[in-house]
């Protein structure tokens, strides 16, 4: 499994679902929804851009379940005290 930077690719699926609503795009867009995708395939390993971009989706779903999930396992660190070491 790749890693993955969540922040990066939430954003390009925002950008990507932005420019899907572009009613007649223009070269500038057609490129960049190209080059978003291209990323979002190297992104999850998926070639396939629809496949990498429902992989996406359900990756940042997952990511963002696990953080509402686990909020208390990163409240606090743990705080480790030096003391002597003893040779057994």
């Amino acid at each position: 499994m790749p890693l993955i930077n969540y922040v990066v690719l939430g954003a390009l699926v925002a950008e990507l679902d932005a420019l899907a609503d572009v009613g007649s795009p223009d070269a500038v867009v057609r490129r960049r929804r190209e080059d978003a995708l291209y990323t979002v395939c190297v992104y999850t390993g998926v070639r396939d851009p629809l496949r990498a971009l429902a992989r996406a989706r359900r990756l940042l779903a997952r990511h963002r379940a696990s953080a509402v999930a686990a909020p208390a396992a990163r409240a606090e660190p743990a705080v480790l005290v030096a003391g002597p070491v003893v040779a057994a």
